[in-house]
C-alpha cells in the first residue's frame, strides 16, 4: 500500500471511532464546574496534530469530521502579508524550506532573543508554494513528511466548518518588518467567524478589545512562569497573581497545564493549585494547554492519557473550560 493509500486508510479508521464518540460526547448534562456550566471545549492544536504534521490539511480535515472540537492556527506572516498556519516561527523546524532556500537562513531578535533560523517573513507567499510540511516533534511518525503543502488561515477559516482559534505569538516581531498583525487579524475576524483569538503579549490583546466581533473571545495565554511579558515587563508568574487586571482586556486565559496540577522532579503530582478557581472568581475562563497522548505523563495517571484529561474536568473540585491537545479524539471521550 502506498502513503496515499496508508493515510486514507488511518484517517478512515480514526474517523469510524470519532463518529462513535461524537453523540456520546452531546449527551453528557449541565453539570460541569465551568465558568458556563457548559462542557469544556477541546481545542485541537493544528488540527490532529498528534498523527498528520501539525497545521497541515489532513491534520485540521480529520479533527473537524467531529464539530465538537475547535481548531488552533498558529499565525505567521509572510512577506507580502499573507497569514499562514504554522507551529513554529522557524520555518525549518517544521517545514522543507531550508531544503528548497539552503541559502535562506537569518538571524533576527524576537523578543529580545537572537534566533537563527528560516523565517516566513523573508518569503512572499507565492515563494512558499512548494513548500511542504514535517513533523514537529522528532519522535512521532515521519510518514507524512514532505506529504503536505503550507495551509493559509483564510483558507483555515472558510474551508474548515468548526469553531477557529487564531494564536497570534510573536505580534512585535513582525511588526520590525511593517507588517502589521493587528490589522490582519482584524481584517480576518470581519471577513470570517473567529471564536478566540489568543496571544501572550498583553498589547496585542489591548489593540483588539472593542475591535472584534462580541462573539470573539480574547484569551491571554500564559508562558512559563520566569518568562517575561514583552510590553510589560512583567514575569507571567507575577501576572499570575492579578487576574483582575487580565480581566480588563480578555475573557479567557491559556495556561500550561502544570500551573494547574504541578509535578515534582521525580514526575510525581502535586496538588493542584487554585488557579482555576481563582480564575472563575475573576470571571475569566481557564483553559489548560500541552496535551498530548505520546508525552511523558506524571506516574500517577499510569501511563493513560484519558486519566490525565479526567483529572482536569472530573476531579470533583474544579474542571477547565477547555483543553488544547494535539489528540482531540482522547479528550473528547473523556468529556463523554
Amino acid at each position: 500500500m502506498g502513503r496515499s493509500g496508508h493515510a486514507c486508510s488511518v484517517l478512515g479508521s480514526l474517523l469510524l471511532l470519532l463518529l462513535l464518540l461524537g453523540p456520546a460526547a452531546a449527551q453528557k448534562g449541565s453539570t460541569w464546574k465551568t465558568l458556563s456550566g457548559d462542557a469544556p471545549a477541546v481545542i485541537a492544536k493544528g488540527g490532529f496534530s498528534g498523527l498528520f504534521p501539525d497545521s497541515s490539511d489532513p491534520a485540521y480535515s480529520f479533527a473537524v469530521s467531529n464539530q465538537d472540537s475547535a481548531q488552533w492556527c498558529d499565525v505567521r506572516l509572510t512577506k507580502d502579508g499573507v497569514g499562514i498556519c504554522l507551529p513554529d516561527i522557524k520555518m525549518d523546524n517544521c517545514t522543507t524550506i531550508s531544503d528548497l532556500f539552503p541559502k535562506g537562513k537569518k538571524t533576527y531578535r524576537v523578543n529580545g532573543v537572537s534566533t537563527t533560523g528560516w523565517f516566513s517573513v523573508d518569503y512572499n507567499s507565492i515563494d512558499l508554494t512548494n513548500v511542504t510540511l514535517l513533523r514537529a516533534i522528532l519522535s512521532r511518525t515521519n510518514r507524512f513528511d514532505g506529504s503536505f503543502t503550507l495551509v493559509q488561515v483564510e483558507v483555515a477559516l472558510s474551508q474548515y466548518k468548526a469553531p477557529a482559534w487564531l494564536n497570534v505569538q510573536h505580534d512585535s516581531f513582525y511588526s520590525q518588518f511593517n507588517l502589521s498583525m493587528r490589522s490582519y487579524i482584524l481584517s480576518m475576524s470581519k471577513q470570517y467567524t473567529v471564536d478566540y483569538i489568543s496571544s501572550p503579549e498583553v498589547s496585542f490583546l489591548k489593540s483588539l478589545v472593542g475591535r472584534v466581533g462580541r462573539k470573539t473571545k480574547l484569551v491571554f495565554r500564559f508562558l512559563d512562569e520566569g518568562l517575561v511579558e514583552p510590553s510589560t515587563n512583567q514575569t507571567y508568574g507575577s501576572m499570575l497573581k492579578n487576574l483582575s487586571s487580565v480581566k480588563t482586556f480578555a475573557s479567557g486565559i491559556l495556561v500550561p497545564k502544570h500551573y494547574i496540577w504541578p509535578v515534582t522532579a521525580d514526575n510525581y503530582l502535586q496538588p493542584s493549585t487554585s488557579v482555576v478557581d481563582d480564575a472563575h472568581k475573576a470571571g475569566l475562563e481557564i483553559y489548560a494547554a500541552d496535551f498530548a497522548n505520546d508525552f511523558a505523563l506524571s506516574y500517577n495517571y499510569s501511563y493513560d492519557p484519558l486519566a490525565e484529561y479526567l483529572r482536569f474536568i472530573d476531579n470533583g473540585a474544579f474542571c477547565v473550560d477547555g483543553l488544547l491537545t494535539d489528540f482531540p479524539i482522547t479528550p473528547l471521550e473523556a468529556i463523554a
